[in-house]
C-alpha cells in the first residue's frame, strides 16, 4: 500500500536510535508517523527525531506530554523547532509521569499553552473505546469536552475490539464531540508485546479485569497465541465504519515491530475521507 492521503494510515514510531535507519525500508515519506514521548525518553528525544523525519519528507506528528514539560519557556523552545521543520499537528496527552516535572499537570493546560503560542497548530486529543483504568467515564467525556474546542482530531487508544469502536464513535456523533477520529489497532506485534504494552497503556480497562474485553477475546484466542491478526481487526472496523462521519483512518500502534508491517498495509483496506456534513445529521451511520 503507498503513503498516499486516500489510505488514511497513520503509524506510531517510537523514537529510537534506529527509527530513521528501520523506517524508510518499510513505510517511505511522505507516509504520516506519529511520534511517541515516553518518561524515561523525555520530550527532548520526541522532538528531534520528529524533526528529523519531517526533513525526510514524513508527514509528523509529535507527541507532547504535558507532566513531561519543565517550563513554558522549555515548551516554546520545543515548539519553535517543530515549526521551523514544517510540523503543523501535535498529539498532546498528559502522558505516563507520576508528577509533573513542571507546570502543566493534565493535558487541558497544555493545549492552552500550545495554542497561546500558535493558534495555527492543529492538536489531536485521545480517546478511549473501553475506558480508563484511572478515570471514570464521567471523568472522561468531561476532560474530552473541556478540550474538544481547541482540537482538531481525536485518536483513540489501542483497541482490539471492532463492536467497542463502533459503539464509541456512534456514542460521539449522538452526543460530541464530532471530532475526526483516527481508531487505533495494534501493528503486526507478539501477542506477548501486546500483553505487556497492554498493561502498561491500560487497554481493556486493565489486564488484571480483562476476561471479557476487546483485547482478552482477541489475545486469548488460540490462533493469535503467536502473532496478533491486525489486518483482520482492520477488516471488522471498515466493515462497520466505511462511510461512518467520524472515520478518519487508522492509527496503528507499530512498538518500532517493522518486520510485518508491509504485509499489514497491503492489507489494510483504504478510507475514504469523511464528508463534513454527515456530521449535521447528528445521527450514526449504524
Amino acid at each position: 500500500m503507498d503513503a498516499e492521503p486516500g489510505v488514511r494510515v497513520r503509524l506510531e514510531v517510537v523514537p529510537s536510535a534506529s527509527l530513521l535507519d528501520q523506517l524508510p525500508k518499510v513505510y517511505p515519506a511522505p507516509g504520516s508517523v506519529s511520534v511517541t514521548c515516553l518518561p524515561h525518553h523525555g520530550p527532548a528525544r520526541t522532538v528531534a527525531a520528529s524533526v528529523r523525519l519531517a526533513r525526510l519528507g514524513y508527514s509528523v506528528v509529535p507527541h507532547v506530554a504535558a507532566r513531561s514539560i519543565g517550563s513554558e519557556e522549555e515548551l516554546h523552545g520545543f515548539l519553535r523547532q517543530l515549526l521551523e521543520a514544517g510540523v503543523s499537528e501535535l498529539f498532546i496527552v498528559a502522558g505516563d509521569r507520576r508528577t509533573p516535572e513542571g507546570p502543566y499537570a493534565w493535558s487541558g493546560q497544555l493545549l492552552d499553552a500550545v495554542k497561546a503560542f500558535s493558534p495555527l497548530l492543529t492538536i489531536g486529543i485521545a480517546g478511549y473505546p473501553e475506558g480508563h483504568p484511572g478515570i471514570t467515564a464521567g471523568g472522561l467525556k468531561a476532560s474530552l469536552d473541556s478540550k474538544a474546542p481547541l482540537a482538531s482530531s481525536l485518536v483513540t487508544q489501542m483497541c482490539f475490539s471492532a463492536d467497542d469502536i463502533t459503539r464509541y464513535l456512534d456514542g460521539l456523533v449522538h452526543s460530541g464531540p464530532h471530532l475526526p477520529v483516527w481508531v487505533g489497532i495494534p501493528g503486526p506485534v507478539s501477542t506477548g508485546k501486546l500483553v505487556a504494552m497492554a498493561a502498561r497503556l491500560g487497554v481493556g480497562r486493565s489486564i488484571k479485569l480483562a476476561h471479557g474485553t476487546g483485547m482478552a477475546r482477541a489475545l486469548w484466542n488460540r490462533q493469535h497465541l503467536l502473532q496478533y491478526d491486525s489486518a483482520g481487526l482492520a477488516g471488522k472496523v471498515h466493515r462497520k465504519l466505511g462511510g461512518h462521519p467520524l472515520f478518519a483512518g487508522f492509527h496503528i500502534y507499530t512498538f518500532n515491530d517493522f518486520s510485518g508491517l508491509p504485509g499489514l498495509l497491503e492489507r489494510v483496506p483504504a478510507v475514504p475521507i469523511p464528508a463534513p456534513e454527515k456530521l449535521d445529521k447528528g445521527v450514526p451511520t449504524h
